[in-house]
């Protein structure tokens, strides 16, 4: 069956042009298996500028997503439960005020040490790929990372570690292939070894 899945992924993939692949994610490396990826091209500078970088992390099962759907309208937290893990919220860089309620919909909040930063911006920086990878399925926004300079946020990332996809809020560089080359996975992996 996964054969099957990853022949129709590819034929899909084939099909469009590289114009048409706009915020085209890849899935981390499979675990216990390897992955070879091509060393990317840096044609940019790093996302942000930043000192600092704190990590909510929800462990949402999907199982659950039906009820995010069938519960959106019944308060204003579950819409807000609903659009944090599964739309866009936040929608822009100064919609910060969504921060102070991450924590009652399960988000548990952590700093990122600064020994990783190094390896952080060389995944937040504007590269181009040989590959980009798409898959279908329903992004689930488990992690979200806020960039801060002197304790001023300056950008915010949700991801979806399981489908490879992210809405990436307060840079100017091009972030379309964000992700690519196995930088899902690297940047899942710096994140779980706090």
């Amino acid at each position: 069956m996964r054969k099957i899945v990853l022949l129709l992924v590819i034929s899909f993939i084939g099909c469009n042009s590289k114009s048409d692949q706009k915020n085209i994610p890849q899935p981390p490396k499979p675990k216990g298996e390897i992955a070879v990826y091509k060393e990317p091209k840096i044609t940019g500078d790093k996302y942000f500028d930043y000192d600092e970088i704190i990590h909510y992390k929800n462990n949402f099962s999907e199982e659950k997503i039906g009820e995010l759907y069938d519960n959106q309208k019944k308060s204003e937290k579950d819409a807000f439960r609903f659009g944090v893990i599964l739309k866009d919220i936040p929608k822009e860089i100064n919609s910060v005020d969504f921060l102070k309620n991450l924590e009652s919909i399960d988000y548990k909040k952590s700093n990122v040490d600064s020994k990783k930063f190094k390896e952080i911006d060389e995944i937040f920086t504007e590269k181009k790929h040989d590959e980009i990878m798409e898959y279908a399925c329903v992004y689930v926004y488990r992690d979200i990372l806020i960039f801060k300079k002197k304790s001023k946020i300056i950008g915010i990332v949700k991801i979806c570690f399981d489908c490879g996809d992210s809405i990436i809020l307060g840079t100017k560089s091009n972030t379309n292939e964000f992700g690519q080359s196995g930088d899902y996975w690297k940047l899942e992996k710096l994140l779980s070894n706090k």
